[in-house]
Parts: C-alpha cells; sequence; structure tokens
C-alpha cells in the first residue's frame, strides 16, 4: 500500500501526535485517528504509536496515501473566501523544479487551526488548480508577511523540509522595532521556553529553555524612537525573532504579545512589522519577496527608506557590513 510521509520540522517538535495529525488533516475526527493508530495504519518512525505520543523533531509520521487523499480534499469554495484565493494566487514571486514560492501577506494564518477558517494551506487548491498537490514545507506567523515556499511534488517537499529542519536555507526578516539597540550588530544566543495557558502562550527567555540563536544588524534608525533590523535565525523556535528582539528591548512594532501597547506608538502602525524579506535555499537559490504596501506605509511615517531596506536585505551579504 503506498504512503505518504510528514517529516516533523523543529516548528512541530514536542506536538502531540494526535493535534499534529488533525492540525493536518482536520477531516479525520478523534475517533478514526485512535482506531487507525491501534490498528498500525499511522505509524512513527515505523513503529506504532498512540495519539498521546510527543512527535520530535526529524521523525517521519507515515500513513496509507488512501486516508491522505480522503483528509486532504479542499474545502467547499464557499467555506474559502474567494479574495483569498486570489490574494494567495496572486502573491506568487518565484517558481523552481517542485516549488512555488508566495510573498504571504500579514494577517493570513498559514494552515488553519481551531476557529481559523481562512488560511494559504486552504486555498492552494483553488488557487492552483493546475497543480496536483501542493504541501507546505514550513510556516510563517500569521502576522508576518514575506516568503513562503510551498512544494508541488512530494520529493520536492521532501527535501526543502530537510532543509529548513537542517537549518541549510538562509532566511532574512527586515524588522521595525521600538527603540534601539545598544550593541548594533551581534548575536542573540537566549533559550527560549513557552509559558502561559491556552490561548495566552508566550515564548520567554530561560537557561531551562530550547536553544535559540538569531544573528541580527541595526540597517537605520529615526533617532531613538524606531529602528529598522535586519535578522537571520540560525534555530527555528516559535516566536524567536519576536522574543529575541523584546529581549533586547527593542521589541517590534505591532506586536503587542511581546511589546506591550507601546508597540503600537501612533495609528500609522497597524500590522507587526515583520517581513520575511529574502530567502536562500541550500542549491543557491535566492528568492526575494518586496516589502508590501501595509509595510512601508509605516516606514514612511518614520522617514526610513523600504527601497534601500530591501536592498539591503536582498544582499547575500546583507550581515557582513559594519
Amino acid at each position: 500500500m503506498e504512503r505518504i510521509d510528514h517529516l516533523i520540522t523543529s516548528e512541530e517538535n514536542g506536538s502531540r501526535l494526535d493535534r499534529f495529525i488533525r492540525r493536518h488533516h482536520p477531516m479525520i475526527n478523534q475517533g478514526r485517528i485512535e482506531k487507525l493508530l491501534r490498528g498500525g495504519a499511522i505509524r512513527v518512525d515505523g513503529a506504532k504509536a498512540k495519539s498521546s505520543t510527543r512527535i520530535e523533531e526529524g521523525q517521519i509520521v507515515s500513513m496509507p496515501a488512501v486516508i491522505m487523499t480522503e483528509a486532504s480534499k479542499p474545502k467547499p469554495l464557499s467555506q474559502i473566501n474567494p479574495q483569498v484565493v486570489q490574494a494567495v494566487r496572486q502573491s506568487v514571486i518565484a517558481r523552481g523544479k517542485g516549488w512555488i514560492a508566495l510573498n504571504k501577506p500579514s494577517g493570513l494564518a498559514t494552515q488553519g487551526g481551531s476557529g481559523t477558517t481562512q488560511h494559504v494551506d486552504g486555498a492552494l487548491p483553488l488557487a492552483f488548480p493546475e497543480e496536483e498537490k501542493l504541501r507546505l514545507v514550513h510556516r510563517l506567523d500569521r502576522d508576518t508577511s514575506g516568503v513562503l515556499v510551498v512544494a508541488t511534488t512530494l520529493a520536492a517537499s521532501r527535501e526543502i523540509a530537510e532543509g529548513f529542519q537542517h537549518h541549510d536555507h538562509e532566511k532574512t526578516y527586515l524588522a521595525l522595532a521600538l527603540g534601539v539597540p545598544k550593541i548594533k550588530q551581534g548575536v542573540i544566543n537566549a533559550p527560549l521556553a513557552k509559558t502561559g495557558g491556552k490561548g495566552h502562550e508566550r515564548m520567554t527567555v530561560d537557561d531551562e529553555g530550547q536553544p535559540s540563536t538569531t544573528i541580527y544588524r541595526m540597517l537605520d534608525h529615526m533617532g531613538r524612537a524606531v529602528s529598522l533590523i535586519a535578522l537571520r535565525p540560525k534555530t527555528g523556535r516559535t516566536h524567536q525573532l519576536r522574543a529575541h528582539l523584546a529581549y533586547l528591548n527593542c521589541p517590534i512594532l505591532g506586536d503587542g504579545k511581546y511589546g506591550g501597547a507601546e508597540a503600537f506608538p501612533n495609528d500609522a502602525v497597524t500590522r507587526l512589522c515583520l517581513h520575511a524579506a529574502a530567502l536562500r535555499l541550500s542549491d543557491g537559490t535566492f528568492v526575494t519577496a518586496p516589502i508590501p504596501d501595509d509595510m512601508r506605509r509605516v516606514f514612511d511615517f518614520f522617514g526610513l527608506d523600504a527601497d534601500a531596506a530591501f536592498q539591503q536585505a536582498a544582499n547575500p551579504n546583507c550581515f557582513e557590513g559594519k
């Protein structure tokens, strides 16, 4: 029987197996998941597992292709906003062998979840009906814009996902932050741990947390009020860049979770000012995502040059300057 594999990325590390399955295949209910696990139809690294099993980065969750087909049927068009479908279709910035790169808008979730019906994953089959099956290989936070890669073949899915898992791809983000970092360029080595209850989760610096590393460089600033910072994560923790800049006492503009009310200094800040501007794949392919208009307006308000910022982020040697 043909089987299809899911490679567990750092973002899924520690998740319960049943929650991982429901997140990727919401049409499979809990009862059926339990039955499939008891019968060994769903396996982790080739072995039977329980619904409560905590999956780890690098493991393979596999299930019969026929189940995947049933569970992955596109949602009816009535449930997916046509404007979302159009936005995803129009967000294409590059295509390669086995993949499509999108410039994901801020405010659009990458995947569905509790209460989330409008998302990139659900819109993909409708936005690209010519493709047999598109697969997410990484994610961006709902409010982060920028480069998001989806695979069009299983082979590309595995290869690109493994690249993210092993940190073989280089991601460059641009952030507008409150204040100016004391040290203009450096490396943030600050382990992160999840705290807070459901709906209030956040990452905090904790010596007992997971190792987390971010390279950063301040590119420009407006007095002492706002700075433009380029960021390159070397690990892939949840909210890593947001938590690390807050750790430097420079929370990202529009980030109420980590910056509170001060992260919204005026009416010009209407979104999280974090943008995945560039991605260099392990094969050397370099993909860039222009800064969207809603973030450009914040640049303009503070007298910062969005075009110059994008050119710096699009330079593979962005972090080598002084």
